[in-house]
């Protein structure tokens, strides 16, 4: 007896460890298409290519536009409506991206970096508050 229950034990823990994890295969490729997105823009600031800056911003509002891809769910004891904040959150982004079109044609390069700081720093704290890094 005492060894049935402990191949079974053993067994369950095997099979549970075994178990894949459940993963958002759309939410990953967005998520890997807009990192994509934002590197291809900062290597269009360090080779000084108005056309990285261009096609990396337009791939980043292309993606920004499939949210519903993304898992968003509230914790059931925080008011906190996650999918309302990330969906502002993907109008901001477009926002500053739209600025640093123009600021990096207008020569500004210093408002540029910055607003492409803040881009980065909005997916961080979205990271933290909405996926609960």
């Amino acid at each position: 007896m005492k060894k049935m229950l402990l191949v079974s034990l053993v067994l369950g823990s095997v099979l549970l460890m075994a178990a894949p994890a459940k993963v958002n295969v759309e939410m990953n490729k967005t998520m890997q298409s807009l990192e994509v997105s934002m590197a291809l823009i900062q290597k269009g600031f360090l080779y000084n290519q108005r056309g990285r800056v261009k096609k990396g911003i337009a791939s980043l509002r292309s993606e920004l536009k499939n949210i519903d891809s993304f898992v968003i769910e509230n914790d059931k004891d925080i008011k906190f409506n996650a999918k309302e904040y990330a969906v502002k959150e993907t109008k901001a982004l477009d926002m500053l991206a739209s600025g640093i079109l123009e600021d990096f044609d207008k020569g500004n390069k210093d408002v540029v970096l910055i607003n492409f700081q803040q881009m980065l720093n909005r997916c961080v704290t979205c990271h933290a508050l909405v996926r609960k890094w």
